[in-house]
């Protein structure tokens, strides 16, 4: 019994890491008043650009240039989404539907030349290993799983407790008065939307060249959406993104062992496909009205007079 606890523990944490890792980015775009639609295809871009990093770099180098090419690819996205929404001012909501497009197109682009040149496949022996620190099995981990837990611990603290995190949330609720006091408002916005970008392309790398050692087009598969659900459930706030997070994950490491054990039969997986989505809604129809969102979230900077 002990052991079977801490495998779905495991498997919770396994699944609830990509889901960590792109909700800390989103949550500090979203406190600095982005909303970020495109996550989604943020999240696909890291997906590739770490699947392509780690074929090329090959057994050496693989999992370092992996996961160097799933943040540049994270970035260079966001990039393009905050020079849209930041300094151009477009819709925030349009912009995000035009990256995720975006991303598909590229990623499966990047994917077929991948095939044509015989390099869809990981290398052997790339280093693509989880590191245990010992005890229940709960603890053995990829990389990033670490990584991600230290990432929400640090950004938790940097918006409590630093100037930082205090700009940051100003951004979200009264700009103006950050100008006022000398804030460039379109620079901090910009960087926030690059840290979600990098934070989600990390998200990517975790899917593609470790939890599952692969790549296809749509892998993805609505995370990004699930995750924007997950903000408004913690109420833009680090612990309660944390709960949701963990939450889904042990839906996900419950739904494998009933499979594990046969009970296809009784529990379809399709209804498990299925929760992200219906738990997103219900997060955007309950939770939203009741939340203490960014009172300038999805506002464009300078506001039209």
């Amino acid at each position: 019994m002990a052991e079977l606890v801490s495998g779905v523990a495991q498997s919770a944490l396994t699944a609830a890491v990509p889901l960590l890792l792109a909700g800390t980015g989103e949550l500090v775009a979203e406190r600095a008043g982005v909303l970020n639609i495109g996550l989604e295809g943020l999240i696909l871009a890291g997906c590739i650009g770490g699947f392509a990093g780690a074929v090329l770099g090959g057994t050496a180098g693989g999992l370092w240039l992996g996961v160097g090419g799933a943040v540049v690819a994270g970035m260079l996205v966001a990039g393009i989404f905050a020079v849209a929404v930041v300094y151009a001012r477009v819709d925030q909501i349009v912009a995000g539907m035009a990256v995720n497009l975006l991303a598909f197109g590229a990623a499966g682009t990047i994917w077929h030349a991948l095939q044509d040149a015989g390099r869809d496949s990981l290398p052997s022996g790339a280093g693509f290993d989880r590191i245990a620190l010992g005890g229940p099995i709960v603890f053995d981990q990829y990389g990033l799983g670490w990584l991600a837990l230290a990432l929400v611990a640090v950004t938790g603290w940097m918006l409590a407790k630093t100037r930082a995190g205090l700009v940051l949330r100003a951004l979200g609720e009264a700009p103006e008065a950050c100008a006022v006091a000398g804030i460039d408002v379109l620079r901090w916005r910009f960087a926030a939307v690059l840290a979600c970008g990098a934070l989600a392309g990390l998200a990517g790398a975790y899917l593609s060249i470790m939890r599952t050692h692969s790549f296809a087009p749509d892998m993805s598969g609505g995370l990004g959406f699930l995750v924007l659900a997950l903000v408004i459930f913690g109420r833009w706030r680090i612990g309660g993104l944390v709960v949701g997070c963990l939450g889904f994950g042990l839906i996900d490491a419950v739904q494998q062992q009933l499979q594990g054990a046969g009970a296809a039969g009784a529990v379809s997986y399709r209804l498990f496909q299925a929760l992200p989505y219906l738990a997103a809604l219900f997060a955007l129809a309950v939770f939203r009205g009741r939340g203490n969102g960014p009172a300038q979230l999805g506002r464009p900077w300078p506001e039209e007079r």
